[in-house]
């Protein structure tokens, strides 16, 4: 498998796959709660702390273009059910995972950073989607990732490329 192969999909299988059922999302601004997985109550409700403001103005030439699916996000009633394959616990669990999500009118744009040792090469992963509130619900239209490189000159950078 070529290394550009081996980092994406290291960087979708430590960002997607879970079977968690989502909470509504609070005002915007506020943290997003996720509900834990399976007949979750309104007190076991995961919290997932702010993406940092540096890391939400990176341009999204800085991100490599992906397709949505790559990552599990599909259309959904609402942004946090689109958003359920990037937060589930296999992929919270052991990684300091941060969440924002930006409504304005009838976009929506999420993003979803997860911190944590994913492989030798990569020890992070950024991803961005952007959404279209459409009458049957939102729908992803773009994404993006990037990953943050955890060896050579570009260790703790940010990169759309691969890391070393």
């Amino acid at each position: 498998m070529s290394v550009w192969r081996f980092a994406l999909a290291a960087c979708v299988i430590g960002l997607a796959a879970c079977n968690q059922q989502p909470a509504e999302r609070e005002a915007e601004g506020g943290s997003a709660p996720v509900e834990t997985p399976s007949e979750a109550t309104d007190d076991q409700r995961v919290e997932f702390a702010h993406v940092d403001p540096s890391l939400l103005s990176a341009p999204n030439d800085a991100f490599t273009a992906i397709e949505p699916s790559e990552v599990g996000v599909f259309a959904a009633p609402a942004v946090m059910d689109a958003l359920e394959p990037l937060l589930g616990p296999e992929v919270t669990e052991g990684a300091e995972v941060s969440l924002t999500v930006r409504e304005n009118g009838d976009q929506a744009i999420a993003d979803v950073v997860r911190i944590g040792s994913q492989d030798d090469s990569v020890s992070g992963g950024h991803v961005r989607i952007e959404f279209h509130r459409e009458a049957d619900g939102w729908f992803p239209v773009n994404a993006y990732r990037r990953t943050r490189c955890a060896r050579g000159g570009e260790a703790g950078q940010w990169t759309a490329g691969l890391c070393p």
